[in-house]
């Protein structure tokens, strides 16, 4: 860049010397030479451009993809409590939108922050030694256009922030509606949704438009730098001309240099402008990349430990989601649950039940009290090794696109054949994966949407099995298979997992009526726990829940 920067302000001069020298005297060989050495110093300013320009943008691309590596590994690191303090959409954004503006900023920054300074003091530099009486208008111009500049810029660096703000809104109305597709149209609110994303998006476009406009302004008030000054300048050198104190190619040479100094500072200029708007989207990313990390290993003293038997007990364990509040989700919980116990946990919706088996593979982290695995509190535990031991099938039946194969071997990569036979027959899910042509290399489609209900619900299962989990904890996840193959899972859970401790979340009661041990919850507290039997003589809470179903079903 800095070769093809010193070509500009050479050539001008060259071009002055054949016209005020060859050209006047008429000397063919000196305007031949001189000819010669502009084709040659164009050559090479060329191949400086290229290369120059190449690097440029293979130096932007490969900054851009170290951050967006950087942010993905971070985001990974991201607690549950971190994601929603930034929203999924934001996310998106930030690892996109914001990325790409930087990755632009970059490579404007790397093809202009050298030529830009040196065709900028060179020309300054070869006007004055040209005209130094002529060369004063530019000292009176340039900052008069900086102080313009200056204005532009920091009027513009506040509304990109807000720009980028409201582009976060449009990609979580995006992200929720694109998720939701099926509610939507089963309940036919397609023109409600319509409204609702054309609000933000109408907000999108006048943030836009009211932080470009001050972008536009910079071509405009750039032209009327340039065009004064020359005006000035021909006014000037004419009177010089006129009375011989001056050449035609020197005025020539003059006025390529004014050019290219009010070129190079509008590209300046451009560079910082850009530079406001990639300073917008670096705060962003630097918010993602500096988050504090609500869930880490730092203060863990078990780092090496791992999951023998699956003893879980709760110490006066409270908690909130919203620290702020006073109002616990969990209230003074006290529970232990013993090595291979089946354990039903059952109540109101919003008692809790979730959030209580949350806390075992430490998804989130208690406010007060402790959660005790294997008798070592789970704080104390690497979250790898402590979730390596814990297999959790939630609420929300999650596949990926790819084959059956792909998305059970996500419970263990190194599985056999033969352990995904055993999964899916555990979890009963082999009677339906053998209709299929292709059977365990069936591609599923983004969700499993190519299968119903029950099926995913059966293949999660299947897939933490896999993990072969000394904690199995199932939140309400045969909520979708028939009573009958609910009751043959259950079944193949006794036979065949009598060393793994399993918490059973349900709705139906008879999914869980026949465990070790149940559990009745209530606004965030245990009402009581005990077999079934124990239960319907003293429960009301489980009484009550027992005969409403019991009467529903006759």
């Amino acid at each position: 860049m800095i070769i093809e920067a010193c070509g500009e302000f050479i050539l001008p001069y060259l071009n002055a010397n054949i016209i005020d020298t060859g050209a006047a005297n008429g000397d063919i060989s000196y305007i031949l030479r001189n000819g010669v050495y502009m084709i040659l110093l164009a050559l090479v300013m060329l191949a400086g451009g290229v290369f120059g320009a190449y690097f440029a943008i293979k130096g932007a691309a490969r900054v851009a993809a170290d951050v967006r590596m950087q942010t993905f590994v971070q985001i990974q690191k991201f607690s549950f409590a971190n994601i929603d303090d930034f929203s999924t959409g934001s996310l998106i954004t930030r690892i996109t939108n914001d990325i790409t503006q930087i990755q632009n900023f970059i490579q404007t920054l790397l093809r202009g922050c050298f030529r830009s300074p040196v065709m900028l003091v060179g020309g300054i530099c070869m006007s004055f030694a040209l005209n130094a009486r002529l060369a004063v208008v530019i000292c009176i111009v340039i900052p008069l256009l900086a102080a313009a500049i200056f204005f532009i810029i920091r009027t513009a660096a506040p509304r990109y922030t807000i720009m980028q703000n409201r582009l976060d809104a449009v990609n979580n109305r995006i992200n929720e509606t694109i998720t939701n597709e099926r509610v939507i149209k089963s309940f036919v609110r397609e023109e409600y949704e319509k409204e609702k994303f054309s609000g933000v998006n109408e907000e999108l476009m006048e943030k836009s438009i009211r932080a470009l406009k001050m972008m536009i302004l910079m071509q405009p008030v750039s032209a009327l730098a340039v065009n004064v000054t020359m005006l000035a300048v021909v006014w000037i050198a004419g009177r010089q001309i006129m009375i011989g104190d001056m050449q035609i190619g020197t005025l020539t040479a003059f006025i390529t240099y004014l050019s290219q100094i009010l070129t190079a500072l509008n590209f300046l200029a451009n560079i910082v402008l850009q530079g406001t708007r990639a300073a917008a989207s670096d705060r962003r990313i630097t918010e993602v990349l500096e988050a504090e990390i609500t869930l880490n290993d730092r203060n863990a003293s078990e780092k090496e430990k791992t999951l023998q038997r699956g003893d879980i007990v709760f110490q006066d364990v409270s908690f909130r989601y919203f620290k702020q509040n006073h109002e616990k989700v969990l209230n003074n919980i006290n529970l232990e649950i013993h090595h291979g116990e089946q354990v039903g946990i059952i109540g109101s919706t919003g008692s809790g039940k979730t959030t209580l088996v949350s806390l075992i593979p430490r998804l989130y982290d208690v406010d007060e009290g402790c959660v005790l695995v294997d008798g070592t509190d789970v704080r104390e535990w690497s979250m790898e090794k402590l979730r390596a031991g814990v297999a959790v099938v939630l609420q929300k039946n999650t596949l990926f696109s790819g084959s059956i194969a792909e998305n059970l071997r996500w419970g263990s990569e190194d599985a056999s054949q033969e352990e995904l036979v055993w999964a899916c027959r555990t979890a009963h899910a082999e009677e339906f994966i053998e209709t299929f042509p292709e059977k365990y290399e069936t591609v599923l489609e983004q969700g499993g949407s190519n299968l119903s209900g029950g099926q995913r619900q059966r293949l999660c299962i299947a897939r933490a099995l896999l993990k072969h989990p000394k904690i199995l904890i199932l939140d309400d996840s045969t909520s979708a298979v028939d009573t009958a193959t609910d009751a043959c899972i259950r079944k193949s859970f006794r036979e065949e997992l009598q060393d793994t401790t399993k918490i059973i979340i349900a709705q139906r009661i008879h999914s869980v009526m026949d465990s070790d041990k149940l559990i009745v919850m209530d606004d965030g507290k245990i009402v009581d726990a005990g077999t079934h039997d124990e239960l319907l003589m003293r429960c009301r809470e489980y009484q009550e829940i027992y005969y409403s179903q019991v009467s529903k079903e006759e």
